[in-house]
């Protein structure tokens, strides 16, 4: 991969990311999808995903299963 091809996956990452810590705590999950879509950029590219994405992603996924819960009747 070339060196562009890196910025522009590192660029991407840190846009999303600032995106989604400005976004209030139970409504950030609503990102998932492009976090879903840069995970597939470095996959598609033959790039380790980064651990601090891979971590991004595990926690709105929780945050997504839980919100379903939250608005579930009891």
């Amino acid at each position: 991969m070339n060196e562009t091809s890196m910025n522009d996956l590192q660029r991407k990452f840190a846009d999303v990311s600032d995106l989604i810590l400005s976004t209030r705590p139970g409504n950030r999950h609503r990102h998932l999808t492009k976090l879903h879509e840069l995970v597939g950029d470095y996959s598609r590219k033959g790039v380790v995903v980064p651990l601090k994405l891979r971590q991004m992603q595990e926690d709105l996924t929780n945050e997504a299963i839980e919100s379903r819960f939250n608005n579930m009747p009891v």
